[in-house]
């Protein structure tokens, strides 16, 4: 989860809605981890519904404004290399010597290869923010439009575990929360493997065992919390 999956690509990848739908859902159950913990307040399946889309907004914020900053960090990287092959063409052209010979490339073909990609700004300028500094030049979605992917994946995982809750039982939420959210991620792992073609197990196991982890760590710290709910005891 602090990994971020980054195997499922970039942050403006539409496959990361997955992640963040899983996401959502190890904070749905450790919110309910934490409630159940101090006695399982009667608002607390209508706070849980509430938390569902707080978090859905979460990810849609957070991506959406990582989207933003790597754009913005593209853009004047773009800016700054165009300005060297305009003020230092020489010096570029040499990088690009460097390059190619580094990959092998020998005279007199080296030569040819780099008069060809130096003949022109737009394909040097490529080359350079590729080969030099790794940055793939490919289409970046508005960040609204993938600040809204993810919303929504985060949404509809999380409402999916937490709306139930408002017709049930405390005892039927016991049941619900564990195997239902497991089904649930399960279902997400079973769908991000089939539009990834990546594995999801692994994708199913990480969610779980920082479901496990983390809800062990919030259910007992609230426990051992909730001894202090009531305030100091008076003298």
């Amino acid at each position: 989860m602090l990994g971020g999956e980054a195997h499922l690509g970039d942050v403006d990848d539409w496959c990361r809605v997955f992640v963040s739908a899983r996401d959502a859902l190890v904070l749905v159950w450790l919110t309910w981890v934490a409630l159940h913990a101090f006695g399982d307040p009667t608002f607390a399946r209508w706070m849980l519904t509430a938390m569902a889309v707080s978090f859905a907004l979460l990810f849609g914020i957070s991506t959406a404004r990582s989207t933003r900053l790597q754009i913005e960090y593209f853009a004047s990287e773009l800016d700054r290399e165009r300005t060297e092959i305009r003020e230092n063409f020489d010096h570029e052209r040499e990088e690009v010597v460097s390059l190619y010979a580094a990959k092998g490339f020998r005279e007199p073909l080296l030569g040819q290869v780099v008069d060809t990609l130096c003949s022109d700004e737009d394909r040097l300028l490529k080359v350079m923010m590729e080969e030099e500094l790794g940055l793939q030049m490919h289409h970046v979605p508005h960040p609204l439009v993938v600040g809204l992917w993810n919303f929504g994946g985060a949404a509809a995982a999380g409402l999916a575990l937490a709306v139930p809750l408002v017709w049930m039982s405390p005892g039927g939420a016991h049941l619900w929360m564990p195997i239902g959210g497991a089904a649930l991620m399960s279902i997400i792992a079973v769908i991000a493997s089939r539009a990834t073609r990546r594995s999801a197990i692994e994708f199913f196991t990480t969610g779980l065992v920082t479901a496990i982890v983390t809800g062990g760590v919030a259910y007992f710290l609230s426990l051992w919390l909730s001894g202090f709910s009531n305030g100091p005891p008076t003298p």
